[in-house]
């Protein structure tokens, strides 16, 4: 008989089962099951029941640091940052040591934060202290870690790095957590990097073959289809320049999470849907939007977008 994490909160809520065996059956399937969904499901389930014990708090510790699913993982992460976080130290330091999952880190740094204690501000000091030692974002493409070594060379120099807050710290750990994953998922992919602030100020994932040529492998493009291909594009707070040239991108939802957006380069992409007129709209601090080779370029006027934001619809007239 296959557990349904719903049917053992039906039972639970109608007293037909309390808490302890609602947990057991939960936990069964977290251990027991393979769909994720369902596993995911279950973990749920048990926040909604807040259930803080040590023991449940020493089974999502093992999830975190043992579970092959990366998923399952980012789950357990919240699970304790939400639940456990005053004891969750040791577990969050050994992640951050070991773990290779974008999100699952992203998750840990962001809990780190939320410590509030002198030990977390100095693991995350010490992750950023590391970023030096690396000498490449990707290896197999020869891409070089030269701008933030660079940037945090004079950083430390002039011993600033100690006087950021954890919050900081961890944007800028999440800045290049989030840059490295995105060299290593797209093809062609570059960045500017905000020596001030050591924040991604400019991100390139334009295509710059603009017309398929016959021959040339799948893996030599970006082909990105839509905003949630870019893992982790949402944490770019601090990015100004977005070149997305020549992909095949139609619906640009989301992208108002990037709100100190001042250039927005769209080219040849497929947007065509007017719902997009609004997504663009939103972001209040944009100076300039090319359009050009968008079918929803035949569709607006420059009247249609904010007043103090240069819109090009059309490459050979002004």
């Amino acid at each position: 008989m296959i557990l349904n994490p719903q049917t053992v909160l039906e039972n639970y809520n109608n007293s037909s089962i309390d808490k302890s065996t609602a947990t057991k059956l939960l936990t069964s399937i977290i251990e027991n099951y393979d769909e994720e969904n369902f596993r995911l499901e279950a973990i749920n389930v048990l926040n909604a029941l807040k259930i803080k014990t040590k023991t449940l708090f020493e089974f999502f510790e093992n999830l975190l640091i043992s579970d092959s699913s990366e998923i399952i993982r980012n789950a357990a992460a919240k699970y304790v940052s939400t639940n456990f976080l005053e004891i969750s130290l040791p577990v969050f330091l050994w992640v951050i040591q070991h773990e290779t999952s974008y999100h699952c880190l992203v998750t840990v740094v962001n809990s780190l934060v939320k410590i509030q204690t002198s030990e977390a501000k100095f693991i995350l000091l010490e992750q950023v202290r590391k970023i030096r030692d690396i000498k490449y974002l990707n290896v197999d493409k020869g891409f070089g870690n030269k701008k933030y070594r660079k940037a945090l060379k004079s950083y430390f120099k002039r011993n600033l790095i100690n006087k950021l807050s954890p919050k900081q710290l961890a944007a800028i750990l999440i800045n290049f957590l989030t840059i490295k994953n995105l060299i290593e998922e797209i093809p062609n992919a570059y960045f500017e990097l905000d020596e001030k602030l050591l924040l991604i100020d400019k991100l390139d994932l334009s295509d710059y073959l603009e017309f398929e040529v016959k021959g040339t492998p799948w893996g030599w493009k970006n082909n990105i289809r839509s905003l949630s291909q870019i893992t982790g594009l949402s944490n770019l707070k601090q990015l100004k320049t977005l070149d997305l040239s020549n992909n095949q991108i139609g619906d640009l939802e989301g992208i108002n999470e990037l709100a100190n957006l001042t250039h927005l380069v769209l080219p040849n992409n497929q947007i065509s849907d007017l719902k997009n007129l609004k997504y663009i709209n939103q972001l209040t601090n944009l100076q300039f939007v090319d359009l050009c080779g968008n079918d929803i370029s035949k569709s607006v006027k420059n009247k249609d977008f904010n007043p103090y934001c240069r819109v090009l619809l059309n490459r050979y007239i002004q």
